[in-house]
């Protein structure tokens, strides 16, 4: 099937962006992320829903 990516494509290319340097590595490496985690998640939170029809 011409497009779909192969078992490997996802980490050779995350591979290529750490080798050039990917900045969301360098911020990641400054910010502490999971701080924001359980607003963020209170803030996202879907209600609850029926099964519908």
């Amino acid at each position: 099937m011409a497009g779909q990516p192969g078992f490997f494509d996802l980490s050779d290319r995350y591979e290529a962006l750490s080798a050039t340097g990917d900045p969301l590595e360098r911020l990641t490496a400054v910010v502490d992320f999971e701080v924001f985690r359980a607003s963020l998640v209170a803030a996202l939170r879907r209600s609850v829903r029926g099964k519908g029809g």
